[in-house]
C-alpha cells in the first residue's frame, strides 16, 4: 500500500509546483498620461503602456483634478504586474495592482543658453 501512495504523492506535489506560472509584483514610479483610450506610463527608463481596466480608471480619477490639461503628464507611485504585449502597440503592458501615491510633474524650467559676444 505504501508503494502505491507514494509515486502518487510525488506526482500530485509535482503537478502542484509547475501549473500557475509565478507573477512578479514591481514598483513603478513615472509619469501617467491617459488619452482617448489609451494609457502611457514613462518610467524614464522605459515607457509602458497600460492595461485598461478599473484600477487605471481609479488612477485615472485621481490624476485629473492635478492635471493642467489632458494632455499633462502626472507623477504616479504604484505596483503593477509587468507583462508582454501580443498586440499592436507598446511592446510591454503594466497591469496596475495597487495605487501607492500621485503628485503633479516636477515643473521644467526652459534652459535658455545665452551667447555673448565680447
Amino acid at each position: 500500500m505504501k508503494i502505491r501512495i507514494l509515486p502518487f504523492t510525488f506526482l500530485l506535489l509535482f503537478a502542484a509546483c509547475t501549473t500557475q506560472p509565478k507573477t512578479e509584483t514591481s514598483i513603478l514610479s513615472g509619469e501617467f498620461l491617459y488619452y482617448n483610450d489609451a494609457a502611457v506610463l514613462n518610467t524614464g527608463s522605459a515607457i509602458f503602456g497600460a492595461v485598461i481596466d478599473d484600477k487605471l480608471h481609479e488612477l485615472h480619477q485621481m490624476v485629473t483634478p492635478i492635471q493642467k490639461d489632458s494632455f499633462d503628464m502626472v507623477q504616479v507611485y504604484l505596483k503593477g504586474i509587468i507583462i508582454e504585449n501580443t498586440d499592436d502597440g507598446w511592446p510591454q503592458l503594466v497591469r496596475i495592482t495597487e495605487i501607492d501615491s500621485v503628485s503633479p510633474s516636477k515643473l521644467q524650467t526652459n534652459q535658455l543658453i545665452e551667447i555673448r559676444s565680447e
